[in-house]
């Protein structure tokens, strides 16, 4: 038997792979690398914020609820204030239409 023929399989130009197609292959593996690196770099983020928030010591959790219920109460004060502010200018409206309607049909019953 001669090398090459029949049961052994010995490499030639016909079976070597061509650049042409191993470009394709190539730029999807690098498409590939950059995911994985973004990918990697995400969970490193999300892990280190993790580990800050768990640190976070109690005073300081106490803290930022304190700051954050002032916020919030600081926009509730104002939103309040709003309401009551239209709600006031509404009654106010009726009342001038109400007196301006009794004051033109004063004026035609004469």
């Amino acid at each position: 038997m001669v090398a090459g023929e029949g049961g052994g399989h010995i490499p030639n130009e016909h079976d070597l792979a061509k650049d042409e197609h191993l470009d394709p292959i190539n730029v999807k593996i690098a498409e590939l690398r950059e995911a994985l690196e973004s990918v990697t770099a995400e969970q490193k983020y999300l892990k280190a914020r993790d580990a800050r928030h768990q640190n976070v010591g109690w005073m300081t959790y106490l803290l930022f609820l304190l700051l954050t219920n002032e916020s919030t109460h600081k926009r509730v004060i104002g939103y309040s204030w709003r309401v009551h502010f239209l709600a006031i200018a509404s009654a106010l409206q009726v009342v001038y239409i109400r007196r301006l309607f009794k004051e033109v049909m004063a004026y035609n019953r004469v």
